[in-house]
């Protein structure tokens, strides 16, 4: 039986000294969840195109 896909990512996979991870089931709910996240403990509230390039760049496709 196949397992449900998400996308997932941490702020080390994007070079950050954090040990924020996330996991969702779409690209766009991954994206939210980060730029929350990037605001209230990185006060990058700003979610610049660099920044979202950044996180798409180093986002994985997992299978649970």
């Amino acid at each position: 039986m196949a397992g449900r896909i998400y996308r997932e990512i941490s702020c080390r996979d994007a070079g950050a000294d954090c040990d924020f991870m996330v996991r969702a089931e779409t690209q766009d709910e991954l994206l939210k969840i980060v730029a929350d996240h990037a605001c209230r403990s990185h006060n990058l509230c700003e979610f610049s195109p660099d920044l979202r390039e950044k996180v798409l760049t180093h986002m994985r496709t997992v299978s649970l």
